[in-house]
């Protein structure tokens, strides 16, 4: 983005209105003056503290100094911009003087957190839009300027610097052995991080473009490191934030000067992909190397994660490796600083939580970046790192391997007196409700009441939209995208369910009545779902075909048994050609109870719907529709166990917890009572019966979902982008942050004022 050859150069994008500044080193600072008809505004600001929406003009210098000025009615604009260095001695300029001494005197005292006290002390901190978390984190500096950075700013090492301004402490960077005695051989941009009373135990590193990438595995293979952690996608926005090292599965091996890169197993998880590499020497014979490599692959492109639980997750995997020859954790995202100094953050304070039921964040924030600056580089990752601490203490660690499923079941029943309740019974008042954490106006207008059947209404953020045609007639096979020139309305009966690969996999809805069906079929149609699971008592009228409002549909073929019948429909749209088939699986024992008559026929149903899933060629962005009476009470149970199915089959692991907790987030009425929540341990317990003293899956019930090997870079253009479930208040938050190398500030959008924080929306999950 700026030449690593003139370390000066200034690059300022000024920005009317509002000024966002995007510059090669954080050692600018700008004086502003603001000029209209009645006033005049005169002030100074570090170059990374401006924001904006529209760009004017961008201006660059090599000079120590520039002047920039634009004019457009009614302000007129004057910019004055000096590095830090002449800032410092323009005693004169009107500058104030501040050095790095200065700085560290805003250190604050803040107190390490009781883990009994952490809820509390978060809610404190987040009260009057986060201003005590605001607070906190403005006081540590970017930089330590008093850490020399010689090695790096060296002419020699300037092209190894994906970042200008982002270089590792002479002190603490990792030195490169070598024999060459080059200027610059034993140069990489990659710093010595401390763990929790475990000196050295990450390396932080920036991603590596293609021509680095002997470096990095020269780093690897020397420290004998066998973790390496990366926290970004190779491409996120169109932007490319690290080249990818290892090989594809079609390639399998990959030479990088010396070294033989070989890849030996990929596993594609919905949040991460686990690689298990061969790394050989081949200047040392016998010296081949495992290396696993762990990427997280659920990091919005802006913004943080919105669930802290999946970087509790991705902490267990990684650590699920670690062993004492190690070596240092290898962690990366993109410049090695923000991503990854959030993950490193979290591990290390989960360590000194556990240790000493306390944890100090802020502090150990502050030793982050005395070893490497920007780390945690915006405060929405501050935030995170509570948030994930939080997550744990509240909820605590509730993933469970399969083949232990019965003995925790077992456990879990356990009571430790007569009057006491069981562990189940705990863990399930332990899942927050929720209750009015997000809106549901839509659904509860006037004239969309008439469409309800009970008071369960879907959220507005997640609610299904629908294309309806605006009088253009479209005779083709063209998929719903091309319904560019239809009114967009919304289907106000359903909601979008998360599933377990991802936003989207699975649409609840109430049973349709009879002013809603036209909807319904069009949202079927629409969404290019092939499967329906019906979990309704009510009797369907199946005789002929039907038109829906623009959806023909017809009854093909009928399969009835004494718990499902199973139908075969064909549907079109009024003005297109193509004839789709949908299956359609209505459940039968399930009269007017909260639960299944028989948990092995409702287990068997979801059975033959995943075959029937994977036998119709659906992808994993195709939804399935399920509906109920309410489109929760029953919806829920079906749509926990199609996730926990999938966790299970594809990790062999289930989190019954996380996943109920997600469904209560997604619409009102998921999983609400105690008896619904059991059924979930028991229904997996059939499906996952002891069998010789091993848990082994009902015989064909795996094959439905098996782990894949894929190419992560195909995976990642064929596959939605996940979508994080970050709050827009979240990511208002991370955005009005300076961006840094690794939040790269985006196009310029027109928005309205966001405020940084909702405190309700923040604190729901722990309540």
């Amino acid at each position: 983005m700026f030449s690593n050859e003139i370390y000066q150069e200034i690059t300022l994008v000024c920005v009317f209105l509002n000024y966002r500044c995007s510059v090669s080193t954080a050692d600018l600072f700008i004086r502003m003056t603001i000029k209209n008809k009645k006033s005049s505004t005169d002030c100074i600001k570090r170059l990374d503290g401006l924001h904006g929406d529209a760009v004017v003009s961008t201006v660059a210098s090599q000079h120590e100094g520039c002047r920039f000025e634009t004019r457009r009615q009614p302000f007129c604009v004057e910019l004055s911009v000096l590095p830090m260095h002449a800032w410092v001695s323009s005693r004169n300029s009107g500058f104030p003087h501040r050095s790095q001494h200065a700085l560290e005197e805003n250190l604050l005292t803040v107190e390490p957190i009781a883990a009994e006290i952490l809820l509390e002390t978060y809610k404190r901190k987040l009260a009057d839009e986060g201003r005590l978390f605001l607070a906190e984190f403005q006081s540590i500096p970017r930089i330590f300027s008093r850490y020399p950075v010689k090695e790096a700013k060296k002419t020699c090492n300037a092209i190894k610097n994906r970042y200008v301004d982002i270089l590792p402490y002479d002190e603490n960077r990792v030195q490169l052995t070598t024999g060459s005695g080059e200027a610059g051989s034993d140069y990489i941009n990659a710093s010595f991080i401390d763990g929790y009373k475990e000196p050295k135990k990450y390396i932080a590193a920036q991603g590596k473009v293609v021509f680095l990438i002997f470096y990095l595995i020269w780093m690897i293979w020397e420290q004998q490191s066998s973790i390496i952690v990366m926290v970004t996608r190779c491409e996120e926005g169109n932007r490319v934030k690290c080249a990818q090292y290892w090989p594809t599965p079609e390639r399998e091996t990959e030479i990088f000067e010396e070294f033989i890169v070989k890849l030996t197993s990929e596993d594609l998880c919905p949040d991460y992909i686990i690689r298990r590499l061969s790394l050989v020497n081949k200047r040392d014979k016998n010296s081949e190397r495992e290396i696993t490599h762990i990427q997280f692959i659920s990091w919005p492109d802006h913004g943080v994660p919105g669930e802290p639980h999946l970087l509790l997750k991705l902490r267990r995997r990684v650590n699920s490796f670690k062993n004492f020859f190690s070596g240092p954790i290898v962690v990366h995202c993109s410049a090695g600083v923000g991503r990854t100094g959030t993950y490193i953050g979290i591990d290390a304070m989960m360590e000194g939580l556990e240790a000493e039921g306390r944890v100090d964040i802020y502090g150990y924030v502050v030793s982050l970046r005395r070893k490497r600056c920007l780390m945690v580089q915006v405060e929405a990752q501050y935030i995170l790192i509570h948030q994930a601490l939080l997550e744990h203490n509240q909820f605590g660690e509730t993933e469970i391997s399969v083949s232990e499923l019965h003995s925790v079941m077992s456990m879990l029943k356990q009571k430790s007196a007569d009057s006491e309740p069981t562990l189940l019974e705990e863990e399930f008042e332990r899942l927050p409700s929720f209750k009015k954490w997000r809106t549901f106006n839509t659904g509860i207008m006037e004239e969309n009441k008439k469409k309800n059947r009970s008071s369960i209404i879907p959220y507005d953020y997640n609610r299904v939209l629908l294309k309806m045609d605006d009088g253009h007639s479209h005779d083709s096979d063209a998929d719903d995208e091309d319904l560019d020139l239809c009114v967009v309305i919304d289907e106000r009966i359903s909601s979008a369910t998360q599933g377990y690969w991802g936003s989207h996999a699975l649409i609840t809805a109430q049973t349709p009545l009879e002013d809603t069906s036209a909807d319904f079929w069009l949202m079927v149609y629409q969404k290019r779902a092939f499967t329906i699971v019906m979990l309704s008592d009510c009797k369907e009228d199946c005789g002929g075909k039907k038109t829906f409002g623009d959806i023909e549909v017809e009854v093909t073929s009928t399969d009835i048994s004494p718990s499902v019948i199973t139908r075969s429909i064909q549907i079109r749209h009024v003005r297109r050609k193509e004839i789709r088939t949908v299956k359609h699986f209505q459940f039968l024992k399930w009269k007017g109870a909260e639960l299944p008559e028989q948990t092995q026929d409702f287990m068997e149903m979801i059975k033959n719907i995943r075959h029937a899933y994977k036998d119709s060629g659906s992808q994993k962005g195709v939804p399935v529709v399920v509906h109920c009476d309410d489109g929760s009470s029953r919806s829920g149970i079906f749509c926990a166990l199609w996730n926990l199915l999938d966790s299970a089959d594809t990790e062999k692991l289930v989190d019954i917890f996380q996943v109920v907790k997600t469904l209560r987030k997604e619409r009102q009425g998921m999983m609400s009572s105690l008896e619904q929540y059991q059924f979930l341990y028991s229904a997996l317990g059939v499906a996952f019966p002891v069998q010789n003293g091993e848990v082994k899956p009902v015989k064909d019930a795996a094959e439905a979902d098996q782990v894949q090997v894929v190419n992560e870079t195909e995976s990642a253009s064929e596959s939605e982008q996940p979508v994080s479930t970050t709050s827009n208040v979240q990511q208002a938050a991370a955005e009005i942050t300076p961006p840094g190398a690794d939040e790269e500030p985006s196009p310029p959008t027109e928005s309205a004022p966001v405020k940084m924080f909702d405190q309700n929306l923040f604190s729901q999950s722990f309540l």
